[in-house]
């Protein structure tokens, strides 16, 4: 995870330019650093959601792959029945007209 930069020493400097007692900015200091190190592992990042998508990405298109190769089976299969569908059908008619 990526570090966020955080001056804890600028922050309470600037609390207590703008009239915070100096143990209290230390404190608010303390804490917010505290919430920034505890938080770190919650935040998502740019790299982390292009990870996610393209593992989803990855993930669809290997089912798309799968679901068009049952697919072309079928249509493939389709294809040699009704082939020898029309020759089981065309050759006695081509044979009666020929010869009749």
């Amino acid at each position: 995870m990526a570090a966020i930069a955080f001056d804890t020493l600028k922050f309470a400097r600037r609390l207590m330019d703008a009239g915070v007692p100096e143990h209290q900015a230390e404190v608010h200091t303390e804490v917010m650093a505290e919430a920034f190190v505890f938080n770190m592992d919650s935040i998502v990042t740019k790299d982390y959601l292009d990870a996610r998508i393209d593992a989803m990405q990855s993930q669809l298109e290997m089912k798309f792959e799968q679901r068009f190769a049952a697919i072309e089976a079928k249509l493939r299969l389709l294809f040699w029945m009704q082939g020898i569908t029309l020759t089981a059908v065309l050759i006695p008619t081509l044979t009666s007209l020929v010869s009749g």
